[in-house]
This record gives structure tokens, C-alpha cells and sequence, in this order.
């Protein structure tokens, strides 16, 4: 059983018990005995809700924040692109974990040269 299908079979059971038979103990309790272990577990319940209100309302700032750093971390980046110290080719660039601006030619180029053996191998195959 769920916590929360235990939950609402304690709210069953309890008001099924206050409403019928309000004077009877089960199991060495009376009703209100019963009442305050339920509401221990109604007000766990809230606290939960609460928070998990608090961690959305934390995830939405955390958003906000991360797209303003995002803006930020292309401005910098391109503030070092287009120093003159520094530029596409620099190390610092490449040390920020970017691509310098001379080795993305070559990179790509050999993208393009795997792609067009692939696809001559494929000819190759079906020819």
C-alpha cells in the first residue's frame, strides 16, 4: 500500500470511527489517541507540499539565473574571440574548453572526408 493510499484509509477509518462509534476503544485507543497519529501524518503531508512548493519556486530562479550565466559565458567568450591578445586562435579559448577558429577547418574536413568515404564504400557495397 502507498503512502498515500495509507493515508487515505486512515482518514477513512477515522472518520468512519468518530461518526459511528466515537466512544469505543480499539486496541487500547480511543478515537482522539487515533486522531493525533493520523494528523502527525497530515502535517508531514503539508510540510512535503510546502516544500516541494519551494523547490519548484527554486528550480524557476535557478532557470532564470542559468539563462542570464548562459548570455553571460557568450559574451565573454566572444569579448575573447575578439581580443586582439587573444583571439579565435588563443589558448585561452582553447583552455575554456572551446574549438580554436584554425583547428575547426581541419576538423571539419575530416568530417567531410569520413562522410564521403562512407558514402563511397556504400557504392561500393551496392554496386
Amino acid at each position: 500500500m502507498s503512502a498515500i493510499d495509507i493515508y487515505v484509509k486512515a482518514v477513512v477509518v477515522l472518520d468512519a470511527w468518530s461518526e459511528r462509534r466515537p466512544d469505543k476503544t480499539f486496541f487500547g485507543m480511543a478515537v482522539d489517541d487515533f486522531r493525533k497519529i493520523v494528523d502527525r501524518s497530515s502535517a508531514a503531508r503539508a510540510e512535503v507540499a510546502a516544500l516541494e512548493g519551494q523547490v519548484r519556486e527554486a528550480l524557476k530562479r535557478r532557470d532564470a539565473a542559468d539563462e542570464i550565466t548562459r548570455r553571460a559565458v557568450i559574451r565573454v567568450v566572444n569579448g575573447v574571440k575578439g581580443d586582439p591578445t587573444e583571439g579565435e586562435d588563443g589558448e585561452l579559448l582553447r583552455v575554456m574548453g572551446y574549438v580554436p577558429h584554425s583547428a575547426r577547418g581541419s576538423i571539419m574536413s575530416a568530417a567531410r572526408r569520413n562522410k564521403a568515404k562512407a558514402a563511397a564504400s556504400d557504392r561500393e557495397a551496392v554496386g
